[in-house]
């Protein structure tokens, strides 16, 4: 991808957008969603996908009613959440690009081509447009402190943890 922009003037800009925005702690993608489709006065569907190689890996589609975010089912969900929030990093920068209704339809079974807005795919933003949408999930990851939802499930792990630790030095004593 090629910077439009000064790097520091994206994540300037990207941020000031989430400004009042609630980005729970630890992170949870589900609630986070729905408290954003609360604000948006919309619902948000996620709609997993089995995408092609070529492909986009992300895709939204804003109908008249609500908000379809497609993503790859096959990957982890760390690159999921990160597929879905650069997704929600086009909604909050109003970003919009009408493709055909068909591909809305093909997608979404039942859906009137004439309630869609936009069809928005990776592929067919501009340069500026996806240094937004990159930046904004990349700021929400970071401000969800991602570190808390790691933290050990069982005592085993701890231990684990506690023992590299002794190693390798804990990152608070670096």
């Amino acid at each position: 991808m090629k910077f439009t922009r000064r790097p520091d003037r994206v994540r300037d800009g990207c941020a000031e957008r989430l400004r009042g925005l609630h980005i729970p702690r630890p992170f949870e993608l589900g609630a986070f969603l729905d408290r954003l489709a609360e604000q948006r006065g919309r619902p948000i569907h996620l709609e997993p996908q089995v995408t092609p190689p070529a492909g986009p890996c992300g895709l939204w589609i804003a109908t008249s009613r609500a908000d379809y975010v497609f993503y790859d089912a096959a990957t982890t969900a760390l690159h999921r959440d990160h597929i879905v929030l650069h997704e929600v990093g086009h909604m909050l920068s109003g970003h919009s690009n009408l493709l055909s209704g068909e591909v809305a339809r093909a997608l979404v079974p039942g859906l009137d081509p004439g309630s869609v807005e936009s069809v928005l795919g990776r592929s067919h933003y501009s340069d500026q447009d996806e240094q937004e949408a990159e930046m904004i999930a990349s700021l929400i990851l970071r401000r969800a402190d991602r570190t808390s939802a790691r933290r050990p499930a069982t005592s085993q792990q701890a231990e684990v943890l506690s023992r590299m630790d002794d190693v390798f030095g804990s990152p608070k004593r670096r």
